[in-house]
């Protein structure tokens, strides 16, 4: 570990020497190659270093992220971040593929209607506080002084459909990471598989009546569809994938990890211009797969832990420059307190409601609920561009959010893990 410590500190030492050559020469390099490569090498020597201290790699990654940032230290500008758009999409979907090929009928069958009674549950104790929290801060918060009660109840509504959302995406990495394996770790999988199903439809309902309030009308037929094309959409073109796949595997069988790389990358950018779900579009073909063709959904499983490392790594260290600690500044307060409140909802739902057959659930479930990611990210910029007036707003609290929930999220998914005896014994004494 030590190894690893000094070549983080002498990268991030190189990166400052180039920040300061950047200020005298405006041609010494391209900002997203250059937040490409820093953060690749620097989100890798973090992660062994996170090993080493007992925490997941993940938090490596997202910490470095931050501290090299814009927000923090400025190594790497905000433009360099916002051009890795395009790998966020790609770590999306392969990671989702990754957790398609977990999904077999079997499971489904054994957990399906536990999993669905619950998540309804903690979905909607979550955002009942939640709702109830935001509309009582009416008074302080600026986007809702102005409102009507009316607006300012669906307002409300709205923003406790987006904070209610789980994530997947730092879910199944820290799956993967700790080759956690056993009932607990596929209930929680497919607990926060659903629970991002239940927001999209729940948000697409929430929006148009939002829309309603501020005098737009609401047109059911419009919301309905939409609704409906982004999820049985992504699950249609996910299947088409999944053939795809299957022919390449059966016909060419060749370079399987470059191929997935790439195909992920299409569905990813693809899914993303037909406003389809890229998470659910690969969730759908790793699942499809893996029910047809168990042997090839494992060799899928074993392709993308090949080939996949530097590209979480990457995402999750953009991920973690990405994060806006000036959001938290500024509306630091009102997003601890809505952060705790949520916190608070998911432990009491997940003790009161939680299959009483297995006791992991009701002690060590709550805490892999807790991180957000992608799907947050994505339904507050969609606020943002869909209510001009409010939403820019509406999006900076919710980022707050984002970045407390991604700081603990991933120590307290491993925790739960850990906790549920399910996490191989040399990754659970090596610090996964």
């Amino acid at each position: 570990m030590k190894g690893s410590i000094f070549r983080l500190l002498l990268l991030m030492g190189l990166l400052a020497a180039i920040t300061q050559a950047q200020v005298v020469r405006a041609d010494a390099g391209t900002p997203v190659l250059l937040a490409a490569g820093a953060l690749l090498l620097c989100g890798l020597f973090a992660g062994k270093v996170a090993k080493g201290m007992g925490l997941p790699r993940l938090t490596g990654y997202l910490l470095v992220g931050v501290a090299v940032g814009p927000y923090a230290l400025g190594f790497i500008p905000n433009a360099g971040v916002k051009g890795l758009e395009l790998v966020k999409g790609l770590a999306v979907s392969l990671i989702a593929l990754v957790a398609g090929t977990e999904l077999h009928l079997g499971l489904i069958r054994r957990v399906g209607a536990r999993v669905a009674l619950l998540c309804a549950a903690v979905c909607g104790v979550t955002f009942a506080v939640c709702f109830g929290a935001t509309f009582a801060l009416k008074p302080v918060l600026p986007f809702l002084t102005p409102m009507t009660v009316p607006q300012a109840l669906a307002v409300s509504a709205l923003m406790s459909t987006v904070v209610v959302s789980f994530s997947p995406t730092v879910t199944i990495a820290i799956v993967q990471e700790t080759s956690a394996r056993g009932p607990f770790t596929e209930f929680l999988m497919a607990l926060v598989i659903i629970g991002d199903l239940f927001v999209m439809v729940a948000f697409g309902l929430a929006a148009g009546v939002t829309r309603a309030t501020f005098g737009d009308g609401l047109d059911l037929a419009a919301l309905v569809g939409g609704v409906g094309w982004e999820l049985f959409g992504s699950v249609a073109v996910g299947c088409l994938l999944a053939v795809a796949m299957l022919l390449y595997m059966r016909g060419v069988n060749r370079e399987l990890p470059l191929f997935l790389v790439g195909l992920s990358f299409a569905a990813a950018e693809g899914g993303a211009r037909l406003h389809l779900s890229p998470l659910l579009v690969s969730l759908a073909a790793g699942a499809l797969i893996a029910n047809l063709d168990e042997r090839e959904g494992r060799r899928i499983h074993q392709a993308i832990n090949q080939a996949g490392l530097p590209v979480f790594a990457l995402f999750f260290a953009a991920a973690g420059a990405g994060l806006k600690l000036d959001a938290l500044v500024t509306v630091g307060p009102a997003a601890l307190m809505l952060v705790a409140l949520r916190g608070l909802a998911i432990w009491g739902a997940c003790r009161r409601f939680a299959p009483a057959e297995d006791p992991r659930l009701k002690r060590f479930l709550w805490m892999g609920l807790i991180s957000q990611a992608g799907v947050t990210f994505g339904l507050a910029a969609l606020v943002s561009r869909t209510f001009p007036t409010f939403g820019p707003q509406v999006e900076v609290l919710i980022i707050a959010m984002i970045t407390a929930h991604e700081l603990v999220g991933p120590v307290l998914t491993r925790r739960a893990l850990l906790g549920s005896g399910e996490i191989r014994a040399e990754e659970a004494g090596g610090g996964a």
